[in-house]
């Protein structure tokens, strides 16, 4: 099967590649700069600090 070409691949689509070939380490390492280049990221490595983020979040839409 031949691989195809990440940059063609919108980022939903490269997702479901992904999903569906997790073997493939080139793919995962594309899709890996395109959601780490988005603006606003947050990465949280607990629930708790899920939690929290998601709660600061709601404030802020609130006092908008």
């Amino acid at each position: 099967m031949t691989q195809p070409n990440y940059e063609l691949l919108t980022e939903a689509e490269l997702r479901e590649y992904v999903r569906f070939n997790p073997q493939d380490e080139d793919a995962f390492q594309h899709y890996l700069t395109i959601v780490r280049a988005k603006p606003g990221r947050v990465v949280t490595r607990t629930e708790e600090e899920f939690d929290a983020e998601l709660r600061k979040r709601i404030a802020q839409e609130a006092t908008q």
